[in-house]
């Protein structure tokens, strides 16, 4: 996973770890935590910076029987780090830690305007399937419009680890347009066709 500001997650932790983890962020212990997007699945997660969301705790269900708690979590920032330190489940403290910088210029990366077509045939197909989120209006920023629109880890990853902002938006364009083009497909597919 790979949140983004603005988003909030449902988390089932079970993991002893984690479960200290969240103890500590329910008692204050510890204000925000960091979502690092790792994962074998996408070799590139494992190149340097690593990408990760900054979050903070907004809601945790009392232990169960075994330390299992389900939480909510919301993305206030984004982050970078070189180094992710895994440790023992025995040591201090027993959940992976590391160094990050935050990404503060995400609040100023606006939609580009090669995007805004796609993004409008998104928007009235959602609209027809009955989303509130539309009603909030237009998307302002690619944030926002990848949580909006679904992209998935991978697809965020991509747009995030670009290192130009010309490449950001190319690569944000070029998702967003394959969205459009799906939705598109589908609306014919219900009239009985779905051209390849």
């Amino acid at each position: 996973m790979l949140p983004l500001p603005g988003e909030r997650l449902a988390l089932h932790i079970f993991e002893p770890r984690y479960q200290r983890l969240f103890h500590a962020l329910e008692h204050n212990e510890v204000e925000e935590i960091g979502i690092a997007y790792h994962t074998p699945s996408n070799p590139h997660s494992f190149d340097a910076p690593i990408y990760g969301g900054v979050v903070r705790l907004v809601f945790a269900t009392e232990p169960g029987r075994t330390g299992e708690r389900d939480a909510v979590v919301q993305c206030v920032n984004l982050f970078t780090t070189t180094e992710i330190h895994s440790s023992n489940p025995n040591n201090e403290p027993p959940y992976p830690m590391g160094h990050v910088e935050r990404v503060q210029a995400w609040k100023n990366w606006g939609v580009p305007n090669g995007a805004i077509p796609h993004i409008e045939t998104l928007a009235e197909y959602w609209k027809s399937q009955g989303s509130k989120a539309e009603a909030e209006g237009p998307v302002k920023t690619l944030t926002e419009a990848m949580v909006r629109y679904d992209f998935n880890p991978i697809e965020r990853h991509e747009v995030l680890r670009c290192k130009s902002e010309e490449k950001r938006h190319a690569r944000f364009i070029e998702t967003v347009q394959f969205k459009a083009l799906i939705v598109q497909q589908m609306q014919l597919n219900s009239k009985g066709q779905f051209p390849n």
